[in-house]
């Protein structure tokens, strides 16, 4: 007896286009809703736009494309969500974006569809990391993102069977108000995708970081203590990203007299990202945001060691105490990077993270998703 999929209207914000035949959207995106297709029957209502996307992926064909035109109500809406067993809205953007989903809402209120909300990072909070050190108009308007968000997210959040976020540090933002709350792990992760494990170099260490170039990533920390360490000490240290902070990144760098530092554009993800991970020996996670970023399981599915922020996200996974750094302390990180440069160390490190990866998989994580969902269904959620 086979167990019928479940049926997900999914709604995002991120934009799809017409490409050969089929849809392509963002490549990471791609990764994630086609992993949820492999589980579910998928109908997603998103914004179509004609333009090119950069660094795009194909769709799963078994994924329909419904125009976010529809969100304002209709007949086309009804019938999706007639069609659904379960409504996944985005939890990340503002009044404006929530505003939207009240004709959604509605019609599932009506027809006791569940509906769920996702919250992946700590956006909120961005915007006011993000604010710090600028002028007064940017501090107000990292304020008024910050209030924008939180509003919008609790509005949602009591309408909603359940609410799933990412990472332990993000459970806090609706805990007081969803019915139910479910921590995932963001991994992009497939068993495919994870190496054995290298033999250790006695050589100088590769380093590296990866993501937005933004303040709330951290990446001057790592400029910092990288160049604390001692930069002679390593071969190498690469950032990879793009974003408002490149040029203070690089003349950062000069000023400290990095010779051997880089700035590289973003790849595609996951094989080229992949092929650049192999390259290297330690991934520096620097953030100052309270989320858990995929970039952990990327680095250790290829075989790198990374260096993580003491915090809830990380310390929840069960890391090696000796992988992580008290957040936002460039001597802690120095200090990790310096100790680094013992391969025995690195090949305990090794050993003790090397399950991590296969345990906490993409399939893994919309698995745990969609039972928690079913779970709470049952529950009369």
């Amino acid at each position: 007896m086979t167990t019928a999929k479940p049926r997900i209207l999914l709604c995002s914000p991120i934009p799809v286009t017409r490409h050969e035949g089929g849809w392509r959207t963002i490549d990471l995106w791609a990764r994630d809703v086609n992993a949820q297709a492999d589980q579910a029957e998928i109908v997603l209502l998103c914004p179509i736009v004609t333009d090119p996307i950069e660094d795009g992926a194909p769709l799963d064909p078994a994924i329909a494309v419904v125009d976010e035109r529809h969100l304002s109500g209709g007949e086309t809406l009804e019938q999706k969500v007639d069609w659904s067993t379960a409504i996944q809205l985005p939890g990340n953007g503002g009044l404006r974006m929530a505003r939207r989903f009240r004709p959604l809402l509605r019609i599932a209120a009506a027809r006791g569809t569940a509906v769920f909300l996702g919250i992946t990072s700590n956006r909120a909070r961005t915007a006011i990391l993000n604010s710090r050190g600028g002028s007064w108009p940017r501090r107000i308007q990292g304020l008024l993102r910050y209030a924008d968000v939180r509003l919008a997210q609790n509005w949602l959040a009591r309408r909603c069977a359940g609410v799933f976020v990412v990472g332990e540090g993000v459970r806090a933002l609706v805990e007081p108000v969803a019915r139910s709350v479910h921590v995932g792990v963001a991994s992009w992760i497939q068993v495919a995708d994870i190496v054995p494990p290298r033999p250790q170099r006695d050589q100088p260490l590769r380093v590296c970081m990866a993501g937005r170039l933004e303040p709330m990533k951290g990446f001057h920390l790592g400029i910092q203590a990288f160049a604390r360490a001692g930069a002679n000490r390593f071969d190498r240290l690469t950032i990879i990203g793009k974003g408002a902070e490149q040029e203070r990144l690089e003349r950062q760098a000069r000023e400290a007299g990095l010779d051997n530092f880089h700035l590289l554009a973003p790849v595609g993800y996951p094989e080229p990202f992949f092929r650049f991970l192999d390259g290297y020996d330690v991934v520096l996670l620097t953030n100052l945001n309270d989320e858990q970023p995929r970039l952990i399981f990327d680095a250790i599915s290829r075989g790198c060691i990374p260096v993580c922020p003491d915090t809830l996200p990380y310390r929840a996974l069960g890391l090696d105490p000796r992988l992580l750094y008290r957040q936002g302390d460039v001597t802690a990180l120095s200090e990790r990077l310096v100790a680094l440069s013992d391969p025995v160390l690195r090949q305990e490190l090794s050993s003790a993270i090397a399950d991590l990866a296969t345990r906490f998989t993409l399939p893994a994580m919309h698995t745990a998703r969609l039972e928690w969902m079913a779970s709470v269904k049952e529950r009369g959620g």
